[in-house]
Parts: structure tokens; sequence; C-alpha cells
């Protein structure tokens, strides 16, 4: 790696032999397993440099990701993207400690278990509904017909927004969390401000139960949200509800593709679902949050400076193998440990929903379309990324007869 533009983007301060030339939106075989691509960063120390897309760091043991993810004073949530767009901070994930625990409160009292619990019935008769759409056809785009739909139209019921804007919403959050390109990321954000500003406004005058209403009256440090606090935390929500979530059953789906043994297990245990969830989702990690550095900062001899970004990857927490012996292998009976929902006070205040509604899937899935293959004929496309993604997903089955009258 000497190229020019490379050598022009790495800083003074960092030193040759921790350099890499990848790129976090294109690392290499990422169509293969998006997750284990990450592991290219693995080799040169526990600390690398990456020079593309403005240039950032790249922590690479589990004990070093974790400690930097607790480390607010150092290692600020101001930027959680790279490259971090000149927009407003979404709350409360780009507030700090101590203003980001009554950001975060005011988000956490949508997610209760009370709340989630009352959730239930109609998260699972909306599985069922979706299921029962493709499954006497014998095959599916998991990803069109169930991934993006399932948490996508929880999450808008949850807002009171028209479940007929999931399409066009998607489409704007892929521009903006997969495209590398600053303008691109730019313009896709004063979409979705367009689109929350105009609802927002309606639900000022004409509130209802939803979430949106509920931030209309949210207060911080004794006063009411403010307009920008009230759009930024309805971005949060947003892009949360349309993403995280469709891509993590988007892997579990390819991974039960490929292994009957683990259908079956699954089937046969539904005493153990949060230990069989955990597992999945250590395995298959989506999002890789960022931080910025938020003062000059030596790490085992060397230098971060103020002002630079650093990448935290929950997937290479994951496949640590001081933590995990063969991590890439999906185990049930391990003690699970991951960060794939973030550790510290970041820690994703949905996580209660998330595993909610993939314990309802699994159920509900496996209860109706026990066996199921990859289409060998349609591969499936997906990439490494700050969140890891599959774009297509193509399943077969034997489809069952349907019932006579």
């Amino acid at each position: 790696m000497n190229t020019l533009e490379s050598l022009k983007s790495v800083p003074d301060h960092v030193p040759a032999d921790i350099v890499v030339d990848y790129d976090i939106y294109d690392l290499p075989d990422s169509e293969i397993d998006p997750q284990l691509a990450w592991r290219c960063f693995f080799g040169k120390g526990p600390l690398v440099y990456c020079w593309k897309n403005g240039g950032h760091w790249v922590p690479t043991e589990a004990k070093t990701i974790a400690k930097f993810y607790r480390d607010t004073d150092n290692f600020s949530s101001s930027k959680v993207l790279i490259p971090q767009p000149d927009t407003d901070a979404m709350l409360p994930i780009q507030a700090d400690p101590p203003e980001h625990s009554q950001y975060r409160a005011n988000v956490q009292v949508l997610l209760t278990p009370e709340r989630v619990a009352n959730l239930e019935s109609s998260i699972r008769q909306l599985a069922i509904d979706l299921i029962e759409d493709f499954r006497y056809k014998g095959e599916c785009n998991f990803v069109a017909d169930f991934a993006l739909k399932f948490p996508l139209i929880i999450f808008l019921r949850m807002m009171a927004l028209p479940i007929d804007d999931r399409d066009s919403l998607r489409e704007i959050i892929e521009r903006f969390n997969y495209n590398p390109d600053l303008a691109v990321k730019i313009e896709a954000h004063e979409e979705l401000n367009v689109y929350l500003e105009t609802w927002l406004q309606r639900k000022i005058y004409n509130p209802d139960d939803g979430a949106v209403s509920h931030l209309t009256r949210c207060t911080v440090n004794g006063r009411p949200y403010t307009r920008v606090e009230m759009l930024s935390t309805f971005m949060l929500l947003l892009q949360a509800g349309l993403d995280t979530v469709a891509m993590m059953l988007s892997f579990i789906a390819i991974h039960l593709a490929k292994h009957p043994e683990d259908r079956k297990f699954i089937r046969e245990n539904d005493d153990r679902m949060l230990d069989i969830i955990q597992e999945l989702m250590r395995r298959y990690a989506g999002p890789n949050m960022s931080r910025v550095l938020a003062n000059d900062y030596v790490h085992e001899g060397v230098l971060m400076k103020k002002g630079e970004m650093i990448i935290l990857p929950a997937t290479l927490y994951n496949l640590d193998e001081t933590l995990a012996e063969n991590p890439e292998v999906v185990d049930f009976n391990r003690e699970v440990r991951h960060i794939t929902l973030g550790t510290g006070p970041h820690t994703c205040a949905g996580a209660l929903l998330a595993r909610k509604e993939i314990t309802i899937f699994l159920q509900e899935f496996l209860g109706r379309i026990p066996d199921f293959e990859l289409d060998p004929d349609r591969p499936v496309v997906m990439r490494a990324a700050p969140q890891n993604n599959v774009s297509s997903l193509w399943l077969k089955w034997m489809p069952p007869q349907r019932a006579t009258q």
C-alpha cells in the first residue's frame, strides 16, 4: 500500500506498519461471509489505521473494542458514522453522558418489558400472516418478503405512521447507511428530514398514542424538547426500526438454510430460546458503530489524535478467539458473550424488542416451514459494511398441500 493518494491521507503520527488498505464498505470476500470478512484487519496488531473514507482507526482485539466502547470520556458518540455527514445529531445515540441518560430514558419508556409484552400477540399474528403469504409457493425472497416487512411494520405501527411508507423509507435509509459518498448521505438525510418534519407537525396538532406524539411531549433538563431534538430522536428511531433487525433476521435465515441440524435443535428446544438467540446474534452481528476521539489518546504506544474517527466493530469482538473457541461456528451450548447490540451506556434501547421479534420469527417460521434451503439458481447478495447487509436471499422448500374443503 504505497499509492500517492494513501500517502497523502495518512497523518504523520500514524506508524506506517499499521496502515491497511481496506475499505469498510467493500471488504474482501464480504460476498461470501460479511462477518468473517472483517477478519482482514487481524494480523497487524491491536490497532490499525485505514486511510480510506476520510481515514479512521480500527481496534482488532475484543478487550480493546469493549474498553473503547465504555470510555465515553475519550471516545465520543457525537460522530457515529464513517464518513460522518454534517447533520444534526441523532439522539440519544449521538449524546455523551451525562446528557445521554436523559435522552435515552425518553426512548426507553417506549420499550419497557411491559410494553413489549403487550405487543407480542400482534407481532406474532403479523409474522404468521407474512409467512402464510408465501408458504404455499415453495419459495420466497426472504429479505423482501419477510425481513424488510416484519420489523418495519412493527415499527411503523408503534410510531402510528402509514405502513405503505415502508418501501420508500427503506430506500432512503439504504442510501444513508450504505453509501460512503458524503453527498449521497446528506441528500438522503435531507429527504428523511422532510418526511419526519411533515409527520412531526401533524402529530403536534393531532396527537395520538404513537411514539411520534410521545416525542412531542418529552423534556430534558426540565424543559420541553426543541424541534431539532424531536426530529433527531425520530430520525434515530426510524433508522433503528427499519434496518438492524431486518438484517439480523436475514443472516439468521441464511445460517438456518445451511444447517438443518440447527433448525431441528431450535424446534425441539423452545425453552432454550434465549441461549439460541444470543449465539446467533453473536455469530451474525450487524451494526459496527463508530466514535470520534474527544482527546489525544495513546494506546499501547500508538497516538490517536483528537477529532480522528474510530470504528468499533462488534463483529470483530464477537469473533475473537479469546472469548469463544472456534468463534465462526454456531454452538448453542457455549457461554455467549457478544456486543451485537452495543455495550456500556449506549447499549441498544430496543434490545428487548429485537429479541422478541427474533424469537417469534424462529417459532413461527420453523413451525410452518421446518425444512428449507438456499436457492442455488439465485445466489445470496450480501456484503460487509458498518451495517453488515443482505440485499437478496432466495429460499426454497417443498410446498405443503393446501387443505381441501
